[in-house]
């Protein structure tokens, strides 16, 4: 539990006032016009209540929060509504993936039955952020607007962090099957999740090829969480971990030792970093500017989050090293870059490449490059097999997590472009 006490940290000690102040945040913006559309607010409460039963986070402060945070989030709304009504929506909404449809649907609902609305109105994914918007607008009176709305942000702020603390009961259940970081993989994971379907259904974006690329993104982010249970409960694979470290060195000979040094230095910074500019010279010469973005965010991401990980995980190296490394261990980062780095290839050769032949043999000889730097790092004994395994579920994360953000950013942009090129034609 350690580890996730330094992980969710900023809910707790001397950082309280800051993690309660973004838990609010998220409660105001989740209750906005324009911004509610795309917080899972649902999704954070219940994860706060999980947290708030696992003692990471005080379960009455996190109510309170959650509730005075709905409340100011509907009285942004009713200002708003108020001040510019309707027309607010029909002009600004299309860009924010708000439809008049949906609005005047609400709209309907205030008109005839406006307390029911604000209140239940609150756990409807259409009507929560346009309520009291709406309500504003019809001219609803604040004092009857303020009663319901706070007892819709009462019941709100109440029920889903309850919610999550009657499944942390079985915490320790869930946890003895799935392993303890299971809970957070999953919060993750249902985020990621939420978001997709919600894009999809309003914009159409992503197509079969997506759904893929979004089943590979949670399949390593549970085989990440997983190496980290791994560790923290020293399970089965760090016994493994363990006897490599302790046999690897039976295999090591000058002619496999330079080979595997010279496979490590290849995952290195310095190549990674001279290799992706070359990459990005040839994404841009290629007038591939989608892959340029998705290299560079994805590289330096990438990079920051497996820095942050050591940092909070701060796991020990092997000892017996044939090379010298310093820092913590958990996870590759020689492991997450190369991931990133050649997946990316792949990637680009399965969408762009026509020659079959060619295609699969540059697919190979990535697949190989990515396998060779892995076991280069163990081979060296610099790393434990669960960190280049952890590195390698990590790269491929964020890789495909931000190829599927560029696709719905890319669309949005295009949308817009052609908008203004349609309205400058007029």
């Amino acid at each position: 539990m350690h580890i996730i006490n330094n992980i969710f940290n900023l809910f707790s000690g001397e950082f309280s006032f800051l993690g309660y102040a973004v838990l609010m945040l998220v409660a105001i913006l989740e209750a906005t016009p324009i911004f509610g559309f795309f917080v899972p607010g649902q999704i954070i409460a219940v994860g706060i209540g999980i947290l708030a039963k696992v003692g990471t986070v005080g379960l009455i402060e996190a109510i309170v929060v959650l509730s005075l945070g709905a409340i100011i989030g509907d009285l942004i709304g009713y200002f708003l509504g108020n001040r510019y009504g309707e027309n607010f929506i029909l002009k600004y909404g299309k860009y924010f993936f708000l439809k008049e449809k949906h609005f005047q649907k609400t709209k309907e609902l205030i008109c005839s039955h406006p307390g029911k609305t604000i209140i239940v109105g609150r756990f409807n994914s259409v009507t929560r952020s346009f309520a009291p918007f709406a309500a504003g607008s019809v001219g609803v009176s604040f004092k009857k607007f303020m009663f319901f709305d706070i007892i819709g942000g009462i019941v709100w702020g109440t029920f889903f962090p309850l919610l999550g603390y009657l499944f942390g009961h079985h915490y320790k259940v869930v946890t003895n099957y799935f392993g303890e970081f299971f809970i957070v993989a999953l919060l993750i994971g249902a985020t990621i999740i939420y978001l997709y379907k919600r894009i999809n259904k309003e914009r159409k974006i992503f197509h079969r090829r997506h759904l893929y690329i979004l089943l590979i993104n949670l399949l390593s982010l549970y085989v990440f969480f997983n190496m980290l249970d791994n560790f923290v409960d020293q399970e089965m694979l760090i016994d493994w971990d363990i006897w490599i470290s302790e046999n690897i060195t039976r295999l090591w000979n000058p002619v496999l030792d330079n080979l595997m040094i010279f496979n490590t230095n290849l995952g290195g910074t310095v190549s990674i970093v001279t290799l992706s500019i070359a990459l990005l010279i040839f994404f841009i010469l290629k007038s591939k500017w989608r892959y340029s973005i998705i290299l560079i965010t994805s590289l330096l991401g990438g990079k920051l989050i497996e820095s942050t990980t050591k940092i909070i995980i701060a796991r020990n190296r092997p000892v017996h090293q044939l090379i010298d490394t310093s820092g913590y261990s958990f996870p590759s980062g020689h492991a997450t870059m190369a991931m990133i780095f050649f997946a990316l290839l792949i990637y680009y050769f399965k969408n762009h490449i026509s020659d079959k032949i060619f295609k699969y043999l540059a697919i190979t000889l990535s697949v190989i490059l990515i396998l060779s730097i892995g076991f280069s790092r163990i081979y060296l004994n610099v790393h434990w097999l669960t960190d280049v395994i952890a590195g390698f579920a990590l790269g491929l994360f964020w890789l495909t997590l931000m190829i599927l953000l560029l696709e719905f950013v890319t669309t949005v942009f295009k949308e817009k472009v052609a908008k203004i090129k349609k309205y400058l034609n007029k």
